[in-house]
């Protein structure tokens, strides 16, 4: 549940609005047949009463998240299959659970869609290429040296080119266990932003992604080239419990190579990067524990609109509060987001839109 202070936008919505949400209800079931076949589950029943660019949106419904099954044959080889994670960039394995800003990241906070938007003037989409984080597909991962080093390689779904081949999906992590940092796994792959001081880690990975993504199937064009989308991928997660506290920092980068096209319909490229970080004293202090965390976000899109690059940034501080050292599984936070649309986006939107926004929130989140 959260309840969200939103700032003026301008034009019909030149107030503030508040409201409460109940974002999303999930039902997430794992286990295993055999030793050699496990499964998952996770679903979603979701509420949104209000889009983030303040007009009224009565959106409900269910729908399957991920499911999918893991073969453990070996600790350095195992595969697994269903709806699952593209393992491109800590970005695309991030829990929705573990967020250092429970608010979300990228393209969520994408207050007037502009990154995703895909007709007329922009024709971005990037909800749907570049960030989509799941498909159905099959990954070969496994983790040699005792989690020193571990390996992705995986084949899924094009669904941005009618069928016609993969996207294919590799990447690559080293964690220094020497040092005493522990590898991380889970059994759908996803990857929590902290582990609230219960294990150290120092996790390096690169990836690479590439696909093809059809002018005439996604931008709906008449005509226009096959995009050869490539993604490279850097990313650096690292936490430490020193005493009573601990400090917690990541930053990653995704370079995507022909993610759009420009006003005269020419391959564009775009990055993605950020920096976040934590410090959580590690002590009960009434019936929790609490935490400080801060992100910055930028995205650009090259060319964009009307030959200038689509811009965005966001700056967000989150104060949380783990109730009873249960983590994630009982938490409350206070957020602020800031957004600002620069260069190109600022130009896209109209005078009456106001270019940049700061949000404040109370997010409660409960898991059982």
């Amino acid at each position: 549940l959260a309840y969200h202070s939103l700032d003026e936008r301008g034009g019909e919505y030149d107030y503030r609005q508040n409201y409460f949400e109940p974002t999303e209800a999930e039902f997430y079931a794992k286990g295993q047949i055999t030793p050699l076949f496990q499964f998952f589950t996770q679903w979603e029943a979701y509420y949104k009463e209000l889009d983030l660019n303040g007009k009224e949106k009565n959106d409900s419904g269910v729908e399957m998240k991920e499911t999918g099954v893991l073969v453990p044959f070996l600790p350095e080889f195992q595969v697994r299959f269903g709806r699952i994670r593209t393992p491109v960039s800590r970005y695309h394995q991030r829990s929705d659970y573990s967020k250092l800003i429970p608010t979300d990241y990228f393209y969520r906070y994408d207050v007037y869609g502009v990154f995703k938007e895909k007709s007329g003037d922009l024709k971005l989409g990037f909800n749907k290429t570049v960030l989509n984080i799941r498909q159905p597909g099959i990954l070969f991962l496994g983790g040699p040296l005792e989690g020193m080093f571990q390996y992705y390689a995986g084949l899924y779904n094009q669904t941005d080119n009618n069928h016609k081949d993969f996207r294919y999906t590799a990447r690559f992590e080293f964690t220094p266990t020497m040092l005493g940092f522990e590898p991380e796994s889970s059994l759908k792959g996803t990857r929590g932003d902290t582990y609230l001081g219960k294990k150290d880690i120092l996790t390096i990975g690169i990836g690479y992604s590439k696909s093809k993504i059809s002018s005439e199937a996604f931008y709906d064009l008449d005509a226009g080239p096959i995009l050869d989308n490539k993604m490279f991928a850097l990313d650096l997660t690292f936490e430490k419990k020193c005493g009573p506290i601990v400090p917690n920092f990541g930053v990653g980068y995704i370079e995507a190579q022909e993610s759009h096209l420009d006003v005269n319909n020419r391959p564009q490229d775009s990055e993605f990067w950020y920096v976040q970080g934590q410090a959580l004293y590690d002590e009960v202090i009434g019936i929790g524990k609490m935490a400080i965390a801060a992100r910055f976000e930028r995205m650009t899109a090259d060319q964009a609109y009307q030959n200038e690059d689509v811009t965005s940034n966001r700056y967000s501080v989150a104060l949380n509060y783990f109730i009873d050292g249960e983590g994630y599984d009982a938490m409350i936070s206070l957020c602020l987001d800031n957004v600002a649309y620069k260069d190109g986006a600022k130009d896209f939107l109209t005078d009456e839109k106001k270019d940049s926004i700061t949000d404040g929130s109370v997010f409660v989140q409960f898991g059982f």
